[in-house]
């Protein structure tokens, strides 16, 4: 029994000191203490926040449309181009036969009215180049035995010479042109020997009548038409292409001023003009 209360002391008593170690008490100091070691504490890192789901957008997918097909356009029919027309053949004058002149200024009379054409060769006949222009010639027509005084235009073919005026040339490039002044005259006198031919006043007895030449608007523009350059007395005298005053002439030819002038500036030297 003794022995058996003994262990129950010293049980007791171990209970006692273990228990006042636990406490932490002045008693703890008894003894070599052993270090507990520092417990190393493994910080772990905060996790990265997740980025919200609004921060990356997602973009909306737009549907793709498929590309319509392209209608390729039906080609149109081509036409046929056409043919290009021809040129119309030039209008052929008749110049009387025997002309060589490689310009003609044909003038065709019925009365005192004239029908004027400017025709030049092309081979073997006549084409139209100017014209037909309405005019006149004498008041007693066209006649093949002209004589001075008898009011009528001499029939053939006659070399065109140069021109005179109250104007200026207008662009004549067959012969001189003169610009005549008040003693600029014609010589109608079939007894002079100055018949037919331009003379500048004072007569001096050299003549007895004349032409005054400073004469407008008939003599605006003007040019010689070489008849009876022979100056064969009593054959008339005098005649020119001029300026249409809307009446027969005293035995010249005349075409209304623009017509006139467009003849003129067309005809080259050796132009020649044939009445009929």
């Amino acid at each position: 029994m003794t022995v058996r209360r003994n262990l129950v002391v010293v049980a007791i008593a171990g209970t006692a000191l273990l228990t006042g170690c636990a406490d932490g008490g002045p008693e703890a100091a008894v003894g070599t203490p052993t270090a507990t070691p520092a417990t190393s504490v493994t910080t772990t890192p905060s996790a990265t926040p997740t980025p919200s789901a609004t921060a990356t957008a997602t973009p909306t997918r737009t549907p793709t449309r498929k590309p319509s097909p392209v209608k390729q356009a039906s080609p149109r029919p081509t036409k046929p181009r056409p043919k290009p027309h021809p040129k119309p053949a030039a209008a052929r004058c008749s110049v009387p036969s025997g002309v060589s002149a490689t310009q003609v200024v044909l003038v065709t009379s019925s009365g005192s009215s004239a029908t004027v054409r400017a025709c030049r060769r092309s081979g073997s006949h006549y084409v139209l180049e100017l014209g037909p222009y309405s005019g006149h010639v004498g008041k007693n027509g066209v006649s093949a035995s002209k004589r001075e005084g008898d009011l009528r235009t001499p029939a053939g073919v006659f070399p065109l010479r140069g021109g005179f005026g109250a104007n200026g040339n207008p662009g004549l490039a067959t012969g001189s042109w003169l610009r005549v002044d008040a003693k600029d005259v014609w010589v109608d006198d079939s007894s002079s020997s100055l018949y037919n031919t331009h003379q500048r006043t004072p007569a001096s007895g050299r003549w007895d009548s004349a032409e005054k030449l400073l004469n407008t608007p008939a003599y605006g523009y003007a040019q010689v038409i070489g008849y009876n350059e022979a100056r064969t007395p009593g054959r008339g005298s005098a005649i020119f292409f001029h300026v249409d005053l809307g009446h027969g002439t005293a035995g010249c030819v005349s075409l209304p001023t623009g017509s006139l002038l467009r003849v003129m500036r067309w005809e080259r030297a050796g132009a020649v003009m044939a009445i009929r």
